[in-house]
């Protein structure tokens, strides 16, 4: 990197001051070998490269160059100046290659909370289109139940959250990026098979593998039921939804579970109908309103947004 040979900033050489067109100007000459060419490249005449090498060997106490007639060569001491020139020519480079990185959001780091459906489904996809194009930004990834993701993001512990809605708090924007609904879940030699859709009458004492109960979902469903007045058999209940159907494709019972997004094929061995009245839960990503780092997080929502459109969402 060359500083604009009429920089008048000022370094301190113990008591004494150099320019740093004054090194500019050295560098020059060392790096094309002669007066004539440094001036090209620095685009000033060759009386103003010859003053600046001797006012820089003045303030610094030696000579850089040993002159025999227009022939200049670099002395011991100016070979040794040289390579500091140099090594301090790189750190600055380094700086100005740093600062279009934050510029550009190339460097950093991201905090994401998210739910263990959306790592089973999305999140590898995503990440690898991310990372791809931010190669430098390390991402942190906490997996948490859904109703602890606003308590991740008010308390600063994540930038941004990936989880499903409804969620509502004044102080967290959500953007939703993806619609799902609820589906029934069954094993496949179910008699639920021979159903275009599924109501909690047609679940009435059924094995139900239900969410845990602190599960926001849980209780939208069991809602339904009580509506509905049908009594289910409640022996099991897990955390997630990759369990839920773990536990149903190896006959242990039916479930509701949700949301489920389209193309995304759930644990095989199991039956998918539709759940009526329709539990909506669109995938939604969620950020602070008063936010720092918001050219990161605008860049991974783009990611996320442009790999579920591409397809590339779904494991």
């Amino acid at each position: 990197m060359q500083y604009p040979i009429d920089d008048l900033t000022l370094l301190s050489i113990g008591a004494t001051l150099i320019t740093l067109r004054q090194v500019d100007a050295f560098r020059a000459v060392m790096m094309t070998g002669t007066i004539t060419g440094a001036a090209e490249i620095l685009d000033v005449s060759q009386p103003a490269i010859s003053r600046l090498v001797k006012d820089l060997e003045h303030a610094l106490g030696f000579e850089l160059f040993s002159r025999q007639g227009r022939q200049i060569n670099p002395t011991i001491e100016g070979r040794m100046f040289f390579e500091e020139v140099e090594t301090a020519h790189l750190g600055l480079d380094q700086l100005n290659q740093s600062a279009i990185n934050i510029r550009d959001h190339r460097e950093g780091s991201l905090r994401i909370v998210t739910i263990p459906s959306v790592v089973t489904m999305f999140i590898g996809p995503i990440l690898k289109v991310f990372n791809k194009e931010y190669p430098l930004v390390a991402v942190s990834l906490e997996v948490q139940p859904t109703q602890r993701v606003f308590e991740y993001l008010t308390s600063g512990q994540c930038d941004l959250g990936l989880s499903t809605l409804p969620m509502e708090n004044p102080a967290v924007v959500s953007q939703p990026v993806l619609a799902g609904q609820s589906v029934c879940i069954f094993p496949k030699s179910h008699r639920l098979g021979s159903l275009k859709k599924v109501t909690p009458k047609d679940l009435a004492d059924e094995e139900f593998i239900s969410y845990k109960s602190d599960s926001v979902y849980r209780h939208r469903v069991d809602q339904f039921f009580a509506k509905a007045k049908v009594n289910r058999s409640l022996r099991y209940e897990a955390r997630t939804t990759d369990a839920i159907c773990k536990l149903v494709a190896a006959g242990v019972g039916v479930s509701v579970v949700g949301p489920s997004f389209a193309g995304v094929k759930l644990e095989s061995g199991i039956g998918v109908r539709p759940f009526s009245p329709t539990i909506h839960g669109d995938l939604a990503l969620l950020y602070l309103r008063n936010r720092e780092s918001g050219r990161l997080i605008d860049a991974f929502c783009k990611t996320v947004i442009k790999t579920l459109r591409a397809g590339r969402g779904t494991n």
